[in-house]
């Protein structure tokens, strides 16, 4: 009977249409996982100036330092007010497995260039706010005012 099959071409192209079937789908399987797949965790080249690695936790400190942007800005004489958060990476003590995922992330200094810094009881409320926020130390933050360089500008021109 396996000699009548090896001969009968109809077999053989039922065979051939089967086997391409096969492939073809495990092209697409292949496709599939690597176009669906989670970009958390990787690292991916931004290249400005230099070339810097984009992770999930510049990510998550990016939008840290747009919510702290936000929420000073909205008090009293603050103004415009752009943040700089710089962090330091401890492992969690007695951990049997690490992995980045498991680091904690504490705070380790934040830079404020606000338009409302020059009056020192703002800075002060500045400063204050952000030290409780990120339970550290005062002289871990700096507070320095914003240049406005249209105000530059005007003043060159006069």
């Amino acid at each position: 009977m396996w000699d009548k099959l090896k001969n009968d071409k109809y077999v053989k192209d039922l065979l051939i249409k089967l086997i391409t079937i096969l492939f073809v789908a495990a092209i697409a399987l292949l496709l599939f996982d690597v176009l669906t797949q989670s970009k958390d965790g990787r690292r991916q080249i931004v290249d400005m100036n230099g070339g810097s690695e984009y992770t999930e936790e510049t990510a998550l400190a990016a939008e840290e330092e747009l919510r702290l942007e936000a929420i000073l800005s909205q008090m009293k004489g603050v103004g415009d007010t752009k943040v700089m958060i710089s962090y330091q990476n401890a492992e969690e003590p007695n951990m049997v497995f690490s992995s980045s995922m498991n680091n904690s992330r504490k705070v380790e200094g934040v830079i404020i260039a606000s338009e409302g810094a020059g009056d020192i009881i703002i800075k002060n409320n500045i400063v204050n706010a952000v030290a409780a926020l990120f339970d550290i130390p005062a002289s871990n933050i700096m507070v320095f005012e914003k240049s406005d360089i249209k105000q530059k500008e005007l003043r060159k021109q006069d």
